[in-house]
């Protein structure tokens, strides 16, 4: 028998075939696997975490506790911030109380008295972030060694990474164009960043090239999303130079948004303190809303990116070989 399909079951069946595909995109981490010891094996480890400094509360504490078990198991070697590093305006000096109260009190856990290699975000620059940076000369772990900075950090004995840090707040016209609530960031001189940028990448000749920052270049989120000045300068450099990841936060949700014909996984992770709903859009692999953090995993030509819960368990998980 013949069925026929009206107007009205036409609509139904597009739209339960739109939702169908949202699910795809927004999987939720119940029955998931959780991080062990085993998880990832003998490879380079590191957490990355973002949106964060609420002087332990919201999400904030809860999420370090989990980072600390996490770093323990995986024997994470070093940690990065994606900025706002401190809600709601940064710090006033090195000895501000936020830094007792927002990152020594919070994450004091054995495991992750590590490198910590922070960038800046728009909050933080609502205070005076040269004070971050000097605060590098006064902790033992707090590695910001100016606003942009890079290194390198060996796999094995042929593969090595480049880790590029970048300052996105002063890239922003937002910003720039407000002095009163941003006052370093139109000090700021971005043609100067971007001439660096350019010449670090023309220079790199790691196998992996991730760049870390604050502001998204693509995100699906309702909140922020895209970052016009972001697609416009940084992103033809990170196509150029073959990068491979571009991580940030700003956005409070994880995601992974890949453009059609890019090399570069865009990957937004700034659920360190307050998540907030998730949406998805065209370039949407994975969008999901939870508290937690992000394990990186290097081991040989493989990286492993994995999205972590306040409970350990992962919410979403996928590998990235390099050519």
């Amino acid at each position: 028998m013949k069925i026929k399909i009206t107007g009205f079951f036409s609509l139904l069946l597009i739209f339960l075939s739109l939702a169908g595909n949202a699910q795809k995109n927004t999987n939720t981490s119940k029955d998931s696997a959780t991080v062990t010891s085993t998880t990832f094996g003998k490879a380079t480890n590191f957490l990355i975490v973002s949106d964060y400094g609420w002087s332990g509360e919201k999400d904030q504490q809860v999420v370090a506790n989990q980072m600390a078990k996490t770093a323990d198991s995986v024997e994470a070697t070093f940690i990065i911030t994606c900025g706002d590093n401190f809600q709601v305006a940064g710090v006033v000096s090195t000895q501000d109380p936020l830094w007792k109260s927002c990152f020594e009190d919070v994450y004091k856990a054995k495991s992750l008295q590590v490198e910590w290699y922070p960038v800046m975000g728009n909050h933080d620059y609502k205070g005076n972030t040269q004070a971050q940076i000097d605060y590098s000369k006064i902790s033992s772990r707090w590695r910001m060694q100016d606003r942009y900075y890079t290194l390198v950090k060996k796999i094995n004995d042929s593969i090595s990474a480049r880790l590029i840090f970048i300052d996105t707040a002063p890239l922003v016209t937002q910003y720039r164009n407000n002095p009163t609530d941003y006052p370093d960031a139109v000090k700021q001189d971005n043609d100067k960043e971007i001439e660096w940028l350019n010449n670090v990448l023309t220079n790199a000749k790691e196998q992996w090239i991730m760049v870390f920052g604050h502001h998204p270049v693509y995100s699906a989120s309702q909140k922020h999303g895209n970052t016009p000045e972001m697609i416009a300068r940084v992103k033809p450099l990170l196509n150029k130079y073959h990068v491979q990841f571009y991580f940030c936060g700003h956005d409070h949700d994880f995601q992974r948004l890949h453009e059609k014909g890019s090399n570069v996984e865009y990957i937004v992770t700034g659920t360190g303190g307050e998540p907030r709903p998730c949406s998805t859009n065209e370039m949407s692999v994975f969008s999901h809303s939870e508290p937690g953090f992000s394990v990186v995993s290097l081991k040989g030509n493989k990286a492993r990116v994995c999205f972590v819960g306040v409970n350990g368990n992962i919410i979403y998980d996928f590998s990235k070989s390099y050519k």
